[in-house]
């Protein structure tokens, strides 16, 4: 069976469930005074916006202007907004959402994550399991930037909106 799937709903599909955290809901969150406030506000992003639906956590951690270039995602909203916005949408898309990062590396302002975002698609009721690509950037303790890039293509073979990829 194939599932119809429009290029908006697609892009609203993921556009809020590519901001990850280290360690995730599944797993043990990083905590300590050895993480900085850049993973730790990472952190809070994950596990009390997306995976406990907590939306006061953009208004403390976005800057006023949050540069947005994820696909399809608001852009021309207050920064928190956009992150309230992003968790919504990929609650509401992706039933029993979870996201667990499997890789986390800080570098300077930034902070890049490769995560895993599992859950099941509400039209087809199939499990989704992606891979999602992360790079937040932050100045004076706030989320200022972020760039993220789930694998859309998986989700939608998963789902049957595409045809199953070729044996081998």
């Amino acid at each position: 069976m194939r599932t119809n799937i429009t290029r908006r709903v697609l892009g609203t599909l993921f556009a809020g469930a590519t901001i990850s955290s280290a360690g995730g809901a599944s797993t043990t969150m990083a905590q300590g005074p050895g993480l900085s406030t850049n993973v730790r506000i990472f952190n809070a992003i994950i596990d009390r916006g997306f995976n406990q639906g907590d939306l006061s956590v953009a208004d403390e951690v976005c800057a006023t202007k949050l540069s947005e270039h994820e696909y399809l995602a608001k852009t021309e909203d207050p920064g928190p907004e956009i992150l309230k916005d992003q968790i919504q949408t990929a609650r509401s898309n992706v039933r029993e959402l979870t996201l667990t990062v499997e890789d986390l590396v800080e570098s300077g302002d930034k902070v890049w994550a490769r995560s895993r975002c599992t859950g099941t698609d509400p039209r087809s009721s199939k499990p989704i399991s992606i891979t999602v690509i992360d790079i937040c950037r932050f100045e004076n303790g706030k989320l200022v930037e972020h760039w993220g890039v789930p694998d859309r293509f998986a989700m939608l073979h998963q789902i049957g909106a595409l045809p199953p990829p070729p044996k081998p």
